[in-house]
């Protein structure tokens, strides 16, 4: 029988991707689409990509109304809103997959710190479980709550915790550079696509949010390295690009690219090269590419992946895959399809 599934924030960026996906997948049923404002009008009259089987009313939340037509719901929220929700559904049962902030961070001043406010949920913050597949492994069977990795996080530790026990105090330096759609579906000045197109800078300089959870998650494995990390607004839609610079006598032991190698050997949706890499080649795929380039001693890493998948809706569903038994892949694309 088909595991019946429902998503709030159907409307968004995140949450359209999780509609696309979640339609196709062979061992799920779509059984409630949830938006705010939008409640009442179709989705394919805002996401007209959406138009199909995956259509819907979209309809507002309602707690009990969800936990009597769902065994799963997943929760594609703005920061801030996902710690109600989350609370109200495991109080009815409902098991939780939040791709939203809310979870991710367990120390209740990490969340001051990092996002400006209390915790919406604290009392939830111990039975969260952070979950990034390649990494942290896969969650507990039927996990209650699942919290979803942020996307520059997800970039950032597939990068840096193979590398974390042979780093030097110096750390190291990250460049990023992300996609429009990272910033959601509702447009500002600082982050709409027409004013970015024609031009690029940096933003959030050494303060991104997502430091946070990459600090608790390396801090997990052993003592976590010094980050500066630099993100920027890229002028595409989605897809992020790292490039960590790793000055020579910095790493030691075994290469960067024998240490990347040997940690994805087994992934199935990671691949490691020789060389750069390009940003279009994971677009609209769960997969992440590490390029790795060694010149005159120095080391530097290219990471790439899709913000909105691997980074985000893709991972979410990799994650429920997994705490169900099912295939990692199931249902996901796993081919970029660039150009």
């Amino acid at each position: 029988m088909a595991l019946r599934v429902g998503i709030v924030g159907a409307n968004g960026f995140l949450g359209g991707e999780l509609v696309r996906l979640l339609s196709a997948h062979p061992e799920v049923r779509l059984a409630a689409l949830v938006a705010g404002r939008s409640a009442g009008q179709q989705l394919s009259s805002l996401r007209p990509g959406l138009r199909g089987p995956a259509d819907a009313v979209l309809e507002a939340f309602d707690a009990d109304a969800l936990a009597a037509a769902c065994e799963v719901v997943f929760l594609a929220l703005p920061h801030g809103e996902s710690g109600v929700a989350g609370a109200a559904l495991r109080q009815r049962g409902v098991r939780v997959v939040d791709l939203g902030s809310d979870f991710r961070l367990r120390d209740p001043a990490d969340h001051v710190r990092f996002y400006g406010r209390e915790p919406t949920a604290p009392e939830l913050l111990d039975e969260a479980v952070y979950c990034l597949p390649e990494l942290t492994g896969p969650p507990p069977p039927l996990a209650g709550l699942i919290a979803s990795p942020g996307c520059f996080a997800t970039a950032l530790l597939l990068t840096l915790a193979p590398l974390q026990d042979g780093l030097g105090p110096e750390g190291v330096t990250v460049f990023g550079a992300t996609g429009s759609s990272g910033s959601g579906v509702a447009p500002s000045a600082g982050v709409h696509h027409s004013l970015r197109m024609t031009s690029f800078t940096g933003y959030k300089t050494l303060a991104h949010q997502h430091l946070g959870e990459v600090g608790q998650a390396l801090a997990a494995r052993g003592p976590a390295p010094r980050l500066r990390f630099v993100p920027h607004s890229l002028p595409v839609a989605r897809g992020i690009l790292l490039t960590t610079v790793i000055p020579e006598g910095q790493l030691g032991g075994a290469s960067a690219l024998e240490r990347l190698t040997a940690a994805y050997a087994d992934a199935a949706l990671v691949d490691v090269v020789q060389g750069e890499v390009p940003l279009g080649a994971v677009q609209h795929s769960v997969r992440t590419l590490i390029g790795v380039v060694e010149r005159g001693g120095d080391t530097v890493i290219y990471t790439a992946i899709d913000n909105l998948l691997k980074g985000g809706s893709g991972q979410a569903v990799q994650s429920l895959n997994l705490a169900q038994g099912w295939s990692e892949t199931l249902g996901l694309p796993v081919v970029g399809s660039w150009p």
